[in-house]
């Protein structure tokens, strides 16, 4: 199986998020008078902190993160995600991991990125298997971002099952390593609304640009 990564890697590299905003947003102001409040919120916070915003972000030394890349109409962007930090998080609010059998969760591991000989491995298991499932980042499918291995190997053994952590929707927002993965993600949640009447999650405030 193919992976995506290296060109997504690549291609990431010359993503605008300031096109990228500006042409939502401008679609969102044809859209409705709502979408035109939205667009106007959203315009003042791209001005006012975003555009100043490094991107790609820059991944620190000795602090384990992940990428996960989204393909938009204006190319790939950059999702930066906190491996180390949703660990503690994990640790902080005692979340317990759900049980998989391998053969039900191998799905979320990206097979075609990951290194099959035994003699390259270097284990890393001070984080847990951490999965991830939304409808406006991975299309609703599981996707993991730390111990991909481990599912492979757990599946491959012919485990009984594995401990897998998996969140949801809003459940990984904390989980972003910098604020424009966290606006971006945000934004494409009141974008998907207001375009395409997409009701999935809501906010509270009517949109998630106010609670930004």
């Amino acid at each position: 199986m193919e992976s995506k990564i290296e060109v997504y890697e690549k291609k990431s590299q010359y993503f605008s998020p300031n096109k990228h905003f500006i042409s939502r947003i401008q679609e969102m102001e044809k859209k409705s008078v709502y979408g035109a409040k939205v667009a106007q919120k959203w315009t003042e916070i791209l001005n006012k902190s975003l555009n100043s915003e490094t991107y790609p972000v820059n991944h620190p030394i000795g602090q384990e993160t992940f990428s996960l890349y989204a393909e938009y109409p204006t190319g790939v962007f950059e999702y930066a995600l906190d491996i180390d930090g949703a660990t503690s998080l994990i640790k902080e609010r005692c979340i317990k991991p759900v049980q998989f059998t391998p053969s039900n969760i191998i799905d979320a591991v990206d097979q075609g990125n990951i290194n099959k000989d035994p003699n390259r491995i270097k284990p890393n298991h001070k984080n847990p298997v951490i999965v991830l499932q939304s409808r406006y980042l991975t299309d609703n499918k599981p996707y993991c971002i730390n111990g991909n291995h481990r599912i492979f190997e757990a599946y491959r053994n012919n485990d009984t099952q594995i401990d897998v952590f998996l969140f949801k929707d809003l459940e990984f927002v904390p989980f972003f390593y910098d604020i424009l993965s966290k606006a971006t993600y945000f934004f494409e949640i009141d974008y998907k609304y207001v375009v395409s009447d997409e009701r999935y999650i809501q906010s509270k405030k009517g949109a998630f640009v106010y609670e930004f």
